[in-house]
């Protein structure tokens, strides 16, 4: 019998530690544990959603692709969310992307369990909902970021999402992974990246990028940050 217990990886995932421990251990069956690589696409905008994923160790990024051949980045999810929630909302496409942006590990459920569990437990369902608002909050808040923030700022969200997700200070990233992300020039994220070095915030070398100083970051970084960190722990603060 399956037991809530540390040692189970799944629980890594803050959505599905927070479920209560007869309803983890009525879908941890449906669960299964993944290995995501650097660039895998998950699925391919308007194709068909046939699993969920809970990352535990991975980050997936959501994108737009414009008709001009650009992506750019309107949603992130690691370890505490999901990624596939059209599945329980009425509609299993959607004009989006998913691109795995760190290598890792993930659960996954197939889409017609995920529907079937949707109905039958009500904290499940809860919980799916409630973290489908603070992804619709993440994707607004996002477009408006792109729009109206300077690349810098985009880079000091970028860096603090994947330092919570993560929870490690130092990445394995290249400006040319970030400038696809963000949809721009590798050399504007190059100058974004050496200005926040030369302030003391940031470490960079040969692809491996340390955060020095996480204050300094949220003070560089636009309201967007905040704004969705505060959103996500108002909706599920009851449950995490």
């Amino acid at each position: 019998m399956v037991t809530k217990k540390k040692e189970d990886e799944a629980l890594q995932n803050t959505l599905l530690a927070a479920l209560p421990e007869a309803e983890f251990k009525k879908i941890r069956p449906l669960l299964k544990e993944v290995d995501l690589e650097l660039g895998e696409v998950l699925w391919e905008m308007d194709e068909k959603r046939r699993f969920v994923y809970f990352p535990t160790t991975a980050m997936i990024c959501l994108l737009y692709d414009s008709d001009e051949g650009v992506s750019i980045e309107v949603g992130m999810t690691g370890r505490q969310g999901m990624v596939g929630v059209v599945t329980f909302i009425g509609d299993s496409r959607m004009a989006k992307r998913a691109v795995v942006q760190r290598e890792g590990k993930a659960f996954r459920m197939k889409a017609a369990d995920v529907e079937e569990e949707f109905a039958n437990c009500p904290d499940f369902q809860d919980i799916c909902m409630c973290y489908t608002q603070t992804l619709i909050a993440q994707i607004s808040q996002n477009a408006i970021c792109n729009r109206l923030h300077s690349v810098e700022q985009q880079l000091c969200r970028y860096l603090l999402v994947n330092h919570d997700n993560l929870q490690t200070k130092t990445f394995s990233m290249t400006h040319e992974q970030i400038s696809n992300v963000f949809g721009v020039r590798r050399e504007s994220v190059s100058l974004a990246a050496a200005g926040l070095k030369d302030r003391g915030l940031i470490e960079y070398s040969r692809g491996t990028l340390t955060i020095l100083d996480r204050p300094g970051l949220l003070k560089a970084a636009c309201e967007c940050y905040e704004v969705v960190r505060e959103q996500y722990d108002r909706i599920l603060s009851k449950y995490i």
